[in-house]
């Protein structure tokens, strides 16, 4: 049971199904635009076709000196950023496919589940998170769970700023967070750009779970954002 007051319960709660919709919602379009860049690569004779009636695609430049890279330009003049240059179409239909989506999809997922976690730590201790600081902070992506003592400081790590011991953290939690640090380190940290979205997605959602559950009395969260025609999330969470 926690000590958190019902009314905070219910407005973390409508948080949680608001934030896990939100995610849903973004794997679908991550997927769209997966599929789109994939067809157009594909097709990418014809994607030069279309794109080179209207000049659709500018080619952009750096040209910087020591002068006008040390002054704030004005509006009039050219800087050393060139971002209007003409380019052919035919020389993009080679970078369709070539904008790292799944390190960027991660990294805006791990946003807002920090994003999250930060707005139930105010709810559940006002005032309990230090300026700059995520809930977090001291969940380390470089744990080694294998050892007993460091799955305990991450448990105790996760539970810090809601109130919860590390007993109250479910082991399982505390790993999917540090894998999730670990994962986001490596590409905004380390530039890798092979990230697994859906593992990273679905550990991103139960992190959210997670914590719902250790700062509710909720027993069952049901998110599905669309119709659900087979009634497989009846009754589902509001």
């Amino acid at each position: 049971m926690t000590n958190v007051a019902p009314k905070t319960q219910r407005e973390i709660f409508r948080l949680t199904v608001s934030t896990l919709r939100e995610m849903l919602i973004f794997k679908t379009t991550v997927d769209i635009q997966k599929y789109m860049s994939e067809r157009h690569a594909r097709d990418f004779r014809e994607f030069e076709a279309e794109t080179a009636v209207n000049q659709e695609f500018d080619g952009a430049g750096v040209l910087a000196t020591r002068e006008n890279i040390a002054k704030a330009r004005a509006f009039s003049e050219q800087g050393f950023f060139h971002d209007e240059v003409p380019l052919g179409s035919h020389e993009v239909g080679a970078y369709i496919g070539q904008f790292p989506l799944e390190a960027a999809a991660s990294s805006y997922v791990f946003t807002v589940v920090e994003v999250f976690g930060d707005k139930v730590a105010e709810l559940v201790s006002p005032g309990g998170l230090d300026k700059n600081k995520a809930w977090h902070e001291d969940v380390k992506g470089y744990a080694d769970l294998r050892d007993s003592v460091q799955l305990r400081k991450a448990r105790e790590a996760f539970g810090k700023h809601f109130d919860a011991k590390a007993d109250d953290v479910p082991e399982l939690a505390a790993r999917r967070m540090v894998e999730l640090k670990r994962a986001r380190n490596a590409f905004a940290h380390d530039g890798e750009e092979d990230i697994g979205f859906t593992q990273f997605l679905e550990d991103a959602l139960a992190v959210v779970c997670h914590i719902a559950f250790l700062v509710t009395d909720e027993n069952r969260i049901s998110v599905y954002p669309w119709e659900d025609h087979m009634d497989t999330f009846k009754p589902r969470s509001r």
